[in-house]
């Protein structure tokens, strides 16, 4: 998939990873809409009145917002090549079992039912375009493993991001590319997320002192997206202290299979994944069936 002159939409897109890739695709003669949640941030970026830049307002949790973003995008734009399904926010440091209910729900309707909105709105009218087009999906290295603990609502939601992005890919044509970002530590604001959690989650939290500012930057994280998209990659990383965690979760899950299973069980005859793959064929072209 190239990347220059086209039409771009980047959820959560006014800060951090978001803006990056904004500046990027906009110095490649692409026209981009970002929208983000806070206000402040796409105040600053409206004021920089760039022609090819248009700025919204939404929240990505609201179904009817990112509706709404859809038709100003079409409206505006004619369509969309590329979306970055990007937006996303933090959670309290906390252990599992002390982590509040209301905490795990904003981060779970934020992360992954923000994904989810912005698939199910955007995803069907990038494929009636019936041209090429790439969805990225902003995931984490925390989809992938667990590198840290305090973390467990947002790590269970960036795991939950993985699957919705792998299902996305395997439904979807080949025109459509697809693909999930995951970044390890990145020098981005997302812990600022904290103090507009809204009301109906419990409030505004303080930011940690010295939370944020180290890693890796946006841009560099950036210009590893936008290779990976050019690439065809499903899977995009930019941190290679991955590799490690990655190779010790699949090996003590092959572990397990060798200790637990045997290749002579039955199993085969009830593999799941040809049998729904035959399935959603099925489903995909009845006329076939």
């Amino acid at each position: 998939m190239e990347i220059s002159n086209k039409r771009v939409l980047i959820t959560g897109g006014a800060s951090g990873i978001g803006w990056a890739l904004a500046e990027r695709l906009l110095g490649a003669g692409c026209r981009v809409m970002i929208c983000d949640f806070n206000e402040r941030a796409l105040d600053d970026k409206a004021k920089l009145e760039l022609p090819d830049l248009a700025v919204r307002f939404c929240d990505v949790a609201d179904r009817s917002q990112v509706e709404t973003l859809a038709e100003d995008a079409w409206q505006q734009l004619g369509g969309i090549d590329l979306l970055f399904a990007n937006a996303g926010v933090g959670v309290p440091l906390s252990p599992l079992l002390q982590q509040q209910d209301d905490h795990a729900r904003w981060v779970f309707d934020v992360n992954f039912f923000g994904a989810w909105n912005t698939i199910q709105v955007f995803a069907p009218r990038m494929i009636s375009q019936g041209t090429p087009c790439h969805f990225t999906v902003t995931g984490s290295e925390n989809s992938i493993c667990v590198p840290a603990p305090l973390l467990g609502a947002y790590n269970a939601s960036k795991h939950a991001v993985l699957g919705l992005t792998e299902t996305l890919e395997l439904e979807t044509p080949d025109f459509f590319g697809v693909s999930i970002l995951c970044p390890a530590l990145v020098a981005t604001n997302i812990a600022e997320s904290l103090t507009r959690i809204p009301e109906g989650y419990g409030g505004p939290v303080s930011v940690p002192a010295g939370a944020g500012g180290r890693g890796f930057t946006p841009g560099q994280v950036a210009d590893s997206t936008l290779a990976g998209i050019q690439a065809g990659d499903f899977y995009i990383f930019s941190h290679h202290c991955n590799q490690a965690m990655i190779e010790a979760r699949m090996n003590r899950q092959l572990a397990a299979i060798d200790k637990q299973t045997s290749p002579d069980d039955g199993s085969d005859a009830i593999d799941t994944a040809p049998m729904l793959g035959r399935l959603f064929e099925q489903l995909s072209n009845p006329e076939a069936g």
